[in-house]
This record gives structure tokens, C-alpha cells and sequence, in this order.
């Protein structure tokens, strides 16, 4: 089962319509936290808003977690032991105040079990080998290390 999750501030019925989509073309079953959007999804089951427990039932039953590139859905992922998907919400598309998930794509990227698009041709190729993404394997610390190197570096520039 894949859960996909746009956090609780903005909807993100782009990545909810891709995802949708390529379920619906692939009969896989999904579940997705969609904010208040416009795009109800078809094939996925939606709900805008879940309580933490249902949230964690969720994450616990996925094989696979899509997200927008929001760093606690990643930790949560990371400690969870699940890899994960992110993608970029757009300014130019009017997603979000500006593009600060798309400068953090490459670094996310990097951390073990974090899996990046920015597009929808990157999300479906990557749901394409779902089966061969891997969860990080590190203890949570080890695997949180380099974020919190960033954003030290971050803090001092």
C-alpha cells in the first residue's frame, strides 16, 4: 500500500493527481492525506485531515510513502524505517510562497531511503521500481546525521 501525505498547511493536488493516476493505471491501493484541495482523488482514498493515530496506522501499513518535500514527513519516514518520495512543491505554480523545497531536493536526496522528483515523469519512473527502493537501515541518529549537518551549515552562513 502506498500513503501519500502533503502535510496539514498547503494541498498539493498536483502530486495527489499523479498519484492517483498511476494507481488507478496500476491497480495498486493508496491512501492519501490531501489537505483541503480542489482535486479529489478517483482511486486513491483521500481524507484532508487525519488524527496522529490514524496518520500512524497508515504510515505503519505502507509499503511506500510519497510526500511533499516537508522534513517531517522525511524523518517520520526515516524512523519509521520506510522509504520515501518527495517532491517539490512550485512557486511558479502556485504551490507555495517560494521554492525552498526545490532547493532542498538535492540534499533530501541524499539521506538513506529518501527518493527525489520534481516532475511527473521522475514520480512515475520511480514508482516503476517501487519495489527496489529501500528503506534506510542505519540507526536513527546515523541516519538523521546528515540533516542536521545541513542545516548547521545553514545556520551559519
Amino acid at each position: 500500500m502506498i500513503f501519500v501525505t502533503v502535510g496539514t498547511q498547503f494541498p498539493f493536488d498536483r502530486l495527489i493527481r499523479y498519484v492517483d493516476e498511476w494507481v488507478g493505471q496500476h491497480a495498486v491501493k493508496g491512501i492519501a492525506q490531501t489537505a483541503e484541495g480542489d482535486y479529489q482523488p478517483q482511486h486513491l482514498r483521500g481524507e484532508a485531515f487525519m488524527p496522529a493515530e490514524t496518520f500512524n496506522q497508515h504510515l505503519q501499513a505502507a509499503s511506500l510513502i510519497i510526500s511533499h518535500a516537508g522534513m517531517g514527513n522525511i524523518i517520520t519516514a526515516l524512523e519509521n524505517r520506510k522509504p520515501i518520495i518527495v517532491m517539490n512543491r512550485q512557486h511558479a505554480l502556485g504551490e507555495h510562497r517560494n521554492d525552498h523545497q526545490l532547493d532542498g531536493l538535492s540534499w533530501m536526496g541524499k539521506l538513506p531511503g529518501v527518493y527525489t522528483a520534481t516532475d511527473q515523469a521522475e514520480l512515475y519512473a520511480l514508482l516503476a521500481r517501487r519495489h527496489q527502493l529501500t528503506p534506510p537501515t542505519a540507526t536513527p541518529d546515523a541516519r538523521l546525521q546528515p540533516l542536521a549537518d545541513f542545516i548547521d551549515q545553514a545556520i551559519r552562513r
